[in-house]
């Protein structure tokens, strides 16, 4: 009986917490301002800001492979951002309390050295925890040129 009671407690304390009213304009407005704030802390490598939006136990996933925050915070020295701007914001709402936040990132960076893709298709996961809106997830898929505009492809027409 007791499990019973626990698990019916539960159940409706998650669907309680699921039916507030959620304000979706503002928290959007938010997180663009927290996913703007990641990229300015990747170009200055602050640590600092950097983990006060990112949870402890996320990852990443881009071209290099699946990357815990440790891990990011090592590459993040090496992470050289000249320049950088996110456009084309679009929002899949899971429930109240998590999102995708989808947009395009445009700018000019290295890695070691090396130059990383300029244009990249991003996603985050936003998860409110505790009031608070922290990343969870986020990747990162280079951009492909669109066959038809190629100058081969106009060359045929």
């Amino acid at each position: 009986m007791k499990r019973v009671l626990f698990a019916a407690t539960v159940a409706l304390s998650c669907t309680t917490a699921n039916a507030q009213t959620v304000d979706r304009a503002a928290v959007q407005k938010t997180i663009i301002a927290n996913e703007n704030a990641v990229s300015a802390a990747f170009m200055k490598a602050d640590l600092k800001t950097f983990h006060s939006l990112v949870a402890a136990e996320g990852l990443a996933l881009d071209g290099m492979g699946v990357s815990k925050v440790a891990d990011i915070d090592k590459m993040m020295v090496d992470i050289k951002v000249q320049s950088q701007a996110n456009s084309e914001d679009q929002f899949v709402w899971l429930d109240n309390a998590n999102v995708v936040h989808i947009y395009r990132w445009k700018g000019k960076s290295t890695y070691k050295g090396q130059p990383m893709p300029g244009d990249v298709w991003s996603s985050s996961v936003w998860t409110n925890k505790g009031g608070k809106w922290t990343a969870m997830f986020h990747q990162e898929t280079a951009t492909m040129p669109d066959p038809a505009a190629t100058p081969a492809a106009r060359a045929k027409k």
